[in-house]
């Protein structure tokens, strides 16, 4: 499956990190909405949860506990947060039955 076909299924309320299988690269974004369109063309690998560094301006649910609320001199500070991570490759997963 690609990419360009299973965002639509993605939660449209949580953090995402796009990873590349090949590189290990990784981008990570507020909404899946965020997410380029340069990746529907590439091949959906695993989804899984994870945490990964966001800007605290993306985290209000990291911000309510750190600090009670939205702190104004720390928007650009980074902390690890909860996010929906899908890993992608350049090419199609293959399946054997050993491993389904």
């Amino acid at each position: 499956m690609k990419f360009g076909e299973f965002r639509k299924y993605v939660s449209r309320i949580d953090r995402v990190s796009i990873c590349r299988l090949e590189t290990s690269e990784y981008r990570n974004y507020q909404f899946i909405s965020n997410v380029p369109s340069d990746y529907d063309e590439l091949y959906l690998f695993g989804v899984g949860r994870i945490q990964s560094e966001f800007p605290l301006c993306m985290c209000y649910d990291v911000a309510a506990q750190k600090y009670g609320e939205m702190p104004e001199d720390k928007l650009e500070e980074m902390v690890y947060a909860e996010c929906i991570e899908i890993m992608l490759s350049d090419k199609p997963r293959e399946f054997n039955d050993a491993t389904t």
